[in-house]
C-alpha cells in the first residue's frame, strides 16, 4: 500500500511518500515498490552484520529490520497465534530482502549505463509532492527531522525513486510495441470481452412439489409466496431423479400436461393463470428481464437453445416443478474495436511489460555476484 506523506505526532514514512511522488511524475510498473525508510526502532538494537552482498555493494541487518519495521509492528499487533506469526515473518523477511537485493541491481544498473536524475527534476518532483500535500517547505523539513532525515538526503531519496522509473523506461518500456495486429488478435481472441450483455425476459409456470392441490387449481389458491418466482432463478437444481412422494408425482404429471397443451399452441400466460401456484401467476407468470449472467445454470441449459416465444420442458426446482417461457431476447450491440484499442493496447502493453521486468531482472541476477547470508 503506498502511503502518501503526513504530518503526524509520532512519524513519517518518507519512502513511502517518496514513491507517491514518483507515481506523480511517471507510470511506475506496479511491481516497483518503494521500501519504507523509517527511524530504527528500539528492538534493532542488535549487532549489524552483513545479510546480502550484491556485487560490490551490501545489505545490513539494521538496513532489513527498518525496512521491515513497519509491517513487523502491524503483525505484532494482529491476533494471529505466535507460531502463525513467526511463519508470516519468515515469508516477509525472505521478500523484503529479496525486494532490496534487486533495488540494489537496478540502482547499480542505473549507474553502469549512466542514467541521471537533473537538480530541476528533483526540485519539481518535491514541489509536485508539496502541493499534493498542502505542506509547506518549513512543513515537511520537520516532518523529515522528526524522522531523522536531512532534507539534503531527502533529496537524494528523490533522486533515486526518480531514477528507476527512467531506467524501466530505458530498458524496458522503450522497446515495447504493440502492433494493430496485436490488438485485432487479442479482440477477435476475447470476444466474450466485448459482447453486448445477453437479455431473457422470462415467464413461468410452478406446480410446488409439496402441493396436493388440483390440476384446475387457480392461482389465488395455495401458491408459494412471494418468493417462489425470484427463487425460481437462484435455487434451481439438476436433480431429475423421480420423487418417491406420491403429491410430487402427481404435481409432476399435472406439469406434463400443462407442457403438452403448451406443445399444443395454446397460451402460455393463460395457463400461467390457471394452473400456476407462483405468486406471480396473476400476472400470467412475469418474471422480467434477467442478464444471462444472472441465471442459474439449469436455467441457462435448459433456455439456451430457445428462441423468443419458446417453452422449456419440466424442469425440477427446489420450489417444485416450472416450466419456462422466453417472451423476448435483448442483445445489446457488440462493442466495436476502434472503441476499446486503446484499453486493448494499455492492457497487452502493461502485460508485456511486467513479463519482461521480471525477465530483466532475473537476467541481472544471473550475470551479478549475490549472497545471501540471513
Amino acid at each position: 500500500m503506498v502511503k502518501m506523506i503526513v504530518k503526524t505526532k509520532k512519524s513519517v514514512f518518507v519512502s513511502s511518500a517518496v514513491y507517491a511522488l514518483a507515481l506523480l511524475l511517471t507510470a511506475v510498473p506496479i511491481f516497483i515498490i518503494a521500501v519504507p525508510l523509517m527511524p530504527a526502532p528500539a528492538r534493532a538494537e542488535l549487532i549489524d552484520r552483513i545479510v546480502a552482498v550484491v556485487n560490490n555493494d551490501v545489505i545490513t541487518l539494521v538496513e532489513l529490520q527498518i525496512a521491515l519495521s513497519p509491517y513487523v509492528d502491524k503483525l505484532e499487533s494482529s491476533d494471529y497465534t505466535p507460531q502463525k506469526k513467526k511463519e508470516i515473518l519468515s515469508q516477509l523477511t525472505g521478500d523484503m530482502l529479496n525486494r532490496m537485493i534487486e533495488r540494489k541491481l537496478t540502482d547499480q544498473e542505473a549507474k553502469r549505463i549512466r542514467i541521471s536524475v537533473s537538480d530541476k527534476e528533483v526540485d519539481s518532483a518535491i514541489e509536485n509532492l508539496k502541493q499534493s500535500q498542502l505542506m509547506s517547505q518549513e512543513e515537511l523539513e520537520k516532518a523529515l527531522k522528526d524522522d531523522g532525515l536531512s532534507f539534503a538526503d531527502y533529496k537524494e531519496k528523490i533522486r533515486e525513486e526518480i531514477l528507476r522509473p527512467k531506467l524501466i523506461n530505458y530498458s524496458i518500456k522503450s522497446k515495447v510495441v504493440i502492433t494493430e495486429s496485436d490488438i485485432k488478435a487479442y479482440y477477435e481472441s476475447h470476444s466474450e470481452e466485448f459482447a453486448g450483455k445477453k437479455k431473457y425476459y422470462l415467464r413461468n409456470i410452478l406446480l410446488t412439489a409439496s402441493d396436493s392441490a388440483s390440476a384446475s387449481a387457480s392461482a389465488s389458491g395455495s401458491g408459494s409466496g412471494s418468493d417462489s418466482a425470484s427463487k425460481s432463478n437462484s435455487n434451481t437444481n439438476t436433480n431429475t431423479d423421480t420423487d418417491t412422494d406420491t403429491t410430487g408425482n402427481e404435481q409432476k404429471k399435472r406439469a406434463e400436461q400443462i407442457k403438452a397443451r403448451l406443445d399444443a399452441g395454446e397460451d402460455f400466460k393463460a395457463l400461467a393463470k390457471e394452473y400456476s401456484q407462483a405468486s406471480n401467476a396473476s400476472e400470467g407468470g412475469d418474471l422480467g428481464f434477467f442478464e444471462w449472467e444472472t441465471l442459474s445454470d439449469t436455467i441457462k441449459k435448459a433456455i439456451e437453445p430457445l428462441d423468443a416465444g419458446k417453452h422449456t420442458n419440466v424442469i425440477s426446482t427446489d420450489q417444485g416443478y416450472q416450466i419456462f417461457y422466453v417472451q423476448e431476447i435483448q442483445n445489446q450491440n457488440v462493442i466495436p474495436m476502434n472503441e476499446v484499442s486503446k484499453a486493448i493496447s494499455k492492457k497487452l502493453y502493461d502485460s508485456i511489460v511486467e513479463k519482461k521486468f521480471r525477465e530483466w531482472l532475473d537476467s541481472l541476477k544471473e550475470k551479478s555476484h549475490i549472497k545471501i547470508m540471513l
